[in-house]
């Protein structure tokens, strides 16, 4: 059974959780505080997309949530101009690569005060009032809960052995890395005494930190590459993170293999048992 108590006070903390980051962010936008209003508004997204359909749409509550996806989408362009920064600041010093990195510099500042904007209007919100109109059941809440997991599961049954396949199949391994996210934060829904719950969170959380690190890899080639004009020491940039980029996939093959082998104990076939406590 969903216990409505718990799932309540689980939202009103994530509701405070993100506007205490909001705070922090606002006096200072460093890689941290970006980092931490994002992973506070994907906590809020995971209790937010539990609710009935009539609280998505049209309430208070819907419309703190839009803004901090809105929120959430620019610092995750500032975010990826900022690995993109501190990759090419490990490389030697050059016209083209300078020029890039001061072109990023001048783009992540114009897109943070637009984001500084979405991020005051959400201060000014008083989310004190916005539960006040939540009048659920616990049998919605378990209803809606096991669709969305029912969803996610089948997204990375899905997915995950395209990827495994295909190591350039970057759409999947982007879906993939996007699913086992939204899984993760929705587990920490359930009691902690859900032992599988747990193991399952861990699993994700470490694929998670795998994909991630190919992804901020791929960005940054794709970006390089979209470039109209690539001098011969972009270019060896371009070579190098391809290299790098081939050693984390292995190093997810590797995980996969030693930790997620198709067994009894296999991660996919742990995640297709899982149902929520009853």
């Amino acid at each position: 059974m969903f216990n409505l108590l718990p799932f309540l006070t689980k939202l009103s903390e994530n509701l405070q959780r993100v506007n205490n980051r909001i705070n922090k962010y606002l006096k200072k936008p460093n890689a941290k505080q970006i980092h931490d209003v994002r992973t506070a508004i994907r906590r809020l997204d995971a209790t937010f997309s539990t609710l009935p359909k009539k609280y998505r749409n049209g309430s208070s509550l819907s419309k703190y949530v839009m803004q901090c996806k809105e929120l959430f989408k620019i610092n995750s362009e500032i975010r990826d101009f900022d690995i993109i920064n501190e990759k090419l600041q490990k490389y030697p010093s050059n016209a083209q690569r300078d020029s890039i990195i001061e072109t990023l510099k001048e783009t992540r500042n114009a897109k943070l005060e637009t984001a500084k904007t979405v991020a005051l209007s959400l201060k000014s919100t008083d989310i004190a009032t916005i539960l006040d109109e939540i009048n659920v059941t616990e049998k919605e809440l378990e209803k809606r809960y096991n669709k969305i997991l029912s969803r996610l599961i089948s997204d990375i049954e899905s997915t995950f052995p395209v990827v495994l396949a295909k190591p350039l199949a970057l759409e999947e391994l982007h879906d993939l890395r996007i699913a086992c996210k939204k899984l993760r934060y929705m587990l920490e829904l359930v009691p902690d005494e859900n032992k599988l719950g747990v193991q399952i969170g861990k699993s994700l959380q470490k694929l998670q930190d795998i994909l991630g690190s190919v992804h901020d890899s791929d960005f940054t080639i794709g970006y390089l590459r979209s470039l109209p004009q690539s001098s011969k020491e972009i270019q060896e940039i371009i070579n190098m993170e391809n290299d790098e980029r081939r050693l984390k996939f292995e190093q997810f093959m590797n995980y996969c293999k030693r930790r997620l082998r198709i067994s009894p104990e296999s991660f996919l076939i742990k995640i297709r048992s899982f149902k929520l406590p009853t």
